[in-house]
């Protein structure tokens, strides 16, 4: 899951599809990975549990991002599966925390840089 968010913030678009199940890659494109995240800055990971066994995985997070000048957050329940040793994303249900944020200046910035968010990823925004 980090290695995903990591290419997300890095727009490296043709990792992320990589990551992507083969069955579930089918219909996808670096082109189309990157007009979904157009106008996207991500601000921070926070993964809340993961459980894996053999063949199967599932990560729960919230990733925030910035699109404009507003702040979301992403709460996703993702599936993985193992191929030949490889993890793949297969599906994601998005939960409840998910959606428009407010933050304010003096809150701790989302990056979990230990600043206010006034002194940190406020300014590029």
């Amino acid at each position: 899951m980090r290695s995903r968010f990591s290419a997300y913030c890095l727009e490296n678009y043709e990792y992320v599809l990589n990551t992507y199940a083969p069955l579930n890659r089918k219909g996808l494109s670096v082109v189309e990975l990157a007009n979904s995240a157009k106008d996207t800055f991500w601000l921070g990971l926070q993964v809340l549990q993961s459980h894996n066994r053999d063949s199967d995985g599932i990560v729960e997070f919230i990733a925030t991002y910035a699109s404009g000048k507003s702040i979301y957050s992403m709460h996703e329940r993702s599936s993985f599966a193992t191929i030949h040793g490889t993890w793949y994303y297969t599906t994601g249900e998005m939960l409840e925390q998910t959606g428009k944020v407010k933050i304010s200046r003096n809150d701790p910035c989302p990056c979990q840089s230990g600043k206010k968010f006034k002194q940190c990823c406020s300014r590029k925004l």
